[in-house]
């Protein structure tokens, strides 16, 4: 079962056809300009060797979307003086080499001029791929949040693969991933915040325990407007949305704000999606919430692992 995404995330990965698409009719130009791929004794794997940057077509699956030009001017600029240090990670087609790694550097390779650039090519599945793209860019903290969590849900939704193989394969804590994911849930005008860097990783991770849609976006915008640190916003989130009136209000408040802060503590450690429930008497219970088999493999492994 896949777990669904909030409303609007399919935009999001809407153009990811249209990439492929775009790839396979720059293939067809390339087909001329790029050297024989035959020869094993030429064309090894592991091995370094210069490409023409029109040889080279962009991996559909990138899981960065947005580069800033700043950036890329900047990398540009170095290349200039120094070239490239560290070279571009491809793998080799019947039509030119698909791009594993390094869109940024074929990006500023072709602002400042240069006619090749270095390659490593390498015998690569489609998993195997996306799993290396993706290790580059968290690696080199080139992906914003929305852009990280999207691409994990790529790999879990695409190659079946739990949220606990994808930890293990990146070399992270399961609940960080499943924080990652949990931003994918938040409404798609927060989203684009987060995708402008308005807002941080950080701030999601508490906008994540908003009650309601509009009470999530109307937050999220105040937090820009008025530059709130994550604390601030969690401060702001913890208000209470009516007057006191008595110290039994009060109480109650307080109370509520305590569990609340339990609640997200418990879920930013554990990367689930907890329910607290209290009775007037001091007794209550609490629930850990899971949206298909895999989340509940993954809760079922978490509570066992500590037995």
């Amino acid at each position: 079962m896949n777990k669904r995404l909030g409303k609007g995330m399919d935009s999001l990965l809407s153009n990811k056809l249209e990439k492929a698409k775009e790839s396979l009719m720059a293939s067809s130009v390339l087909e001329s300009k790029t050297p024989s791929l035959q020869k094993d004794s030429v064309w090894g794997e592991g091995a370094t060797f210069m490409v023409d940057v029109g040889a080279i077509f962009p991996n559909p699956n990138q899981p960065r979307k947005l580069f800033k030009e700043k950036e890329i001017e900047e990398l540009s600029q170095s290349i200039r003086e120094n070239g490239i240090i560290q070279p571009l990670i491809v793998t080799k087609g019947e039509r030119g080499f698909e791009l594993i790694a390094g869109e940024r550097r074929l990006k500023a390779a072709k602002k400042a001029g240069l006619e090749q650039v270095p390659v490593v090519i390498k015998n690569a599945t489609e998993k195997e791929k996306m799993i290396m793209a993706i290790i580059e860019n968290v690696q080199r903290s080139d992906l914003n949040c929305v852009e990280e969590a999207l691409a994990y849900y790529q790999l879990m939704n695409e190659f079946k693969l739990t949220q606990e193989e994808v930890a293990k394969k990146l070399g992270k804590e399961r609940s960080s991933v499943a924080n990652f994911l949990r931003v994918l849930n938040l409404p798609r005008e927060v989203i684009e915040l987060l995708q402008k860097e308005e807002l941080t990783f950080g701030h999601a991770k508490i906008l994540t325990a908003g009650k309601d849609r509009e009470s999530i976006i109307r937050m999220a915008h105040f937090c820009v407007a008025n530059k709130l640190s994550v604390r601030e916003l969690e401060r702001e989130m913890q208000k209470a949305p009516k007057k006191i009136t008595s110290e039994n209000d009060l109480g109650k408040l307080e109370q509520a704000q305590k569990m609340n802060s339990y609640k997200q503590k418990l879920e930013q450690k554990t990367g689930f999606h907890f329910e607290l429930i209290q009775r007037k008497s001091g007794s209550g219970s609490f629930a850990i919430k899971f949206n298909n088999e895999a989340e509940f493999n993954d809760v079922y492994e978490f509570i066992m692992k500590r037995n």
